[in-house]
């Protein structure tokens, strides 16, 4: 499987070690010891993912990151630290980090999120408390070819995400007694790339959004019913960027 990954980190012997675990997992990989000299990586060559520590002199990881995503928007980037840095943490989920994982990286979790990074590029998830709308929802997005997940909550969305990130959420803005504002922003603390469809039967919800929410946040607003076509577009423009 002809997969790649940057390792970027200072310690050397720690992306020695992480290069090597990758290897045997079927990895091919590339090392780099500062931010700087990863952008410059990025520059001459494509990668299907960075795994990036936060905490380097000179230029820090979130750095990188901005820096990064400026140049390659959808590069799929993984931040790691040993330390206690919420505001970088913030920072850097609200630059596009896939995650932030402490050190020691763990093995399994950094694969399962390697694995559900590379094979959501068709992966949607449906949020909506009706079973009977979310499973007809869910039928006809399986009809035109995507993999979706299908949540009747917002904590069971949240759950689900932490398995696999989707590449955009269908999000009903009535999910019982769940403040929309609380589940757009729980969405966006796991997946901060994740491009967010809302919809609703009520124009009045749908043109009300929260002042909290940036308007960047949401690619598209749809006014139930709709049409297979507009959503499928849209579902489209969606994953593709």
């Amino acid at each position: 499987m002809n997969r790649s990954i940057l390792v970027v980190d200072d310690d050397r012997q720690m992306v020695r070690t992480l290069r090597d675990v990758l290897e045997l997992s079927g990895w091919r990989t590339a090392g780099a010891h500062d931010g700087p000299s990863a952008i410059d990586a990025l520059d001459k060559a494509d990668y299907d993912a960075v795994l990036m520590d936060i905490k380097m002199p000179g230029m820090n990881g979130v750095e990188a990151l901005k820096a990064i995503k400026r140049s390659r928007p959808g590069a799929r980037v993984i931040l790691m630290t040993a330390f206690s840095a919420p505001e970088l943490v913030q920072q850097a989920e609200r630059e596009g980090a896939l995650r932030v994982l402490p050190k020691p990286v763990m093995l399994a979790p950094l694969l399962d999120l390697l694995h559900a990074s590379l094979h959501r590029a068709d992966s949607v998830m449906v949020v909506d408390d009706d079973p009977a709308f979310l499973g007809s929802l869910t039928d006809l997005l399986k009809s035109q070819g995507y993999s979706v997940i299908a949540a009747r909550s917002c904590d069971a969305a949240i759950e689900a995400m932490h398995r696999q990130t989707p590449a955009a959420v269908l999000l009903h803005l009535t999910l019982g007694s769940r403040a929309p504002k609380d589940c757009l922003l729980a969405i966006r603390r796991v997946s901060p790339n994740v491009a967010l469809i809302l919809y609703s039967g009520q124009p009045s919800m749908l043109d009300d959004t929260p002042e909290e929410i940036p308007p960047s946040w949401v690619h598209a607003r749809l006014q139930k019913p709709f049409q297979v076509d507009e959503l499928k577009a849209l579902l489209d423009d969606a994953i593709s960027h």
